[in-house]
């Protein structure tokens, strides 16, 4: 006999087999189709959350939260992401199904720059770990960019070439991004293959990366750099201090 399993049931089962926080304001986290999860409780739904620095709202899918009673079009709960917990969350409920069917996991929800809003944010990469700490002095170590919160989601100033035209602007910092580079209509265009000739930042040439169009109508800047580019680094993203600080990642302890 075949079980079948509610999506919120199996979004329990593999919040329960990931390692629990070392300590407050610490998480594990990881890469899946491009764009950076962690596991969180929202509206008390345990699940697998998009960390997204480009949303600037954060949102709950709708059949889970249908699950736990929740049917209005948003609502205000409680959320619990590395050891932190956060009173008076506003959450869209939206059916997320175009945005998450293709993830083996099931998602839950999307995590955005309103409940980050505030903290220093840190993501490591070798192992991900994610740590939300209240921001302090910038360390010395490493590139640190300014950065510009719009509606506060941040932007960096970054430059992109196909081969014949580059383009400088304001991208938007989107780390639940699968591509490195969607770019908003402008002189500079993917290749049909999906791939850009280059991206600077932080001092870095990054050549032959993913890119694709932005996905929702232009906001003024010239586009979105995602996950494949962010997790090549150490991030340290403080909202408080508008800062962005890039590094070469070391392995966690």
């Amino acid at each position: 006999m075949i079980l079948m399993r509610s999506p919120l049931a199996l979004a329990g089962l593999i919040f329960a087999s990931i390692p629990v926080a070392a300590s407050a304001g610490d998480s594990v986290c990881w890469i899946e189709n491009g764009v950076l999860l962690v596991p969180a409780v929202a509206a008390g739904i345990d699940g697998v959350f998009i960390l997204d620095t480009g949303a600037a709202q954060s949102q709950l899918d709708a059949t889970q939260a249908s699950e736990v009673g929740i049917t209005d079009i948003a609502a205000t709960v409680e959320v619990r992401l590395a050891g932190r917990a956060f009173a008076g969350v506003r959450m869209q409920n939206l059916e997320l199904d175009a945005r998450t069917r293709a993830f083996p996991t099931p998602i839950s929800g999307v995590l955005g720059s309103d409940l980050l809003a505030g903290w220093l944010v840190e993501v490591r990469p070798d192992p991900c770990r994610l740590r939300l700490s209240r921001p302090r002095a910038a360390r010395g170590r490493g590139t640190t960019l300014p950065v510009e919160l719009k509606g506060g989601v941040p932007y960096i100033r970054a430059g992109v070439s196909d081969g014949e035209r580059s383009q400088a602007g304001a991208f938007r910092i989107d780390t639940g991004g699968a591509l490195a580079v969607s770019l908003a209509p402008g002189a500079v265009r993917p290749a049909p293959g999906g791939r850009l000739r280059a991206l600077a930042i932080a001092g870095r040439l990054f050549e032959d990366v993913s890119a694709g169009p932005v996905s929702d109508p232009p906001d003024g800047s010239a586009g979105r750099i995602g996950e494949p580019i962010w997790a090549r680094f150490t991030m340290r993203l403080d909202y408080r201090a508008r800062t962005l600080t890039l590094s070469d990642p070391r392995p966690t302890r």
